[in-house]
């Protein structure tokens, strides 16, 4: 694997493709535990980002010019600086997204299969 392919975008995208080339299966019943397990965490993550951006204004560590630059650097870690907490937050957001397209992919998949074998039944026993 090259250093490309481990990176979690990389790696559901391959995941996706891999389901829409048929080579990957998952009942679904899993899937859809699967899915609803992505769903209650995107929740809970979206909700942390939220209150991660409240502390972007962080008051309270004095005048000195040493409090002032503290609270300068915990307002930048929760939102708006550098792999602030709200950035990464946001990031495993779009993880788990990806992921739950995933899961998604094999109800898609599925009813196809059903389309599909409805639409073969039905040509071969045609309404009467």
């Amino acid at each position: 694997m090259t250093p490309e392919s481990t990176k979690p975008t990389s790696f559901w995208a391959a995941m996706a493709t891999e389901v829409d080339r048929g080579n990957l299966s998952l009942s679904p019943e899993a899937a859809a535990q699967c899915d609803a397990a992505c769903t209650n965490f995107i929740a809970k993550l979206e909700a942390h980002r939220l209150n991660a951006g409240v502390l972007r204004e962080v008051k309270g560590l004095g005048t000195f010019p040493s409090g002032i630059e503290l609270a300068q650097k915990f307002s930048e870690k929760a939102a708006g600086g550098t792999n602030s907490l709200v950035d990464v937050l946001q990031s495993h957001i779009d993880v788990v997204m990806q992921m739950q397209a995933v899961f998604q992919k094999f109800f898609s998949a599925t009813d196809t299969v059903d389309q599909d074998n409805a639409a073969a039944i039905t040509q071969q026993n045609p309404p009467r």
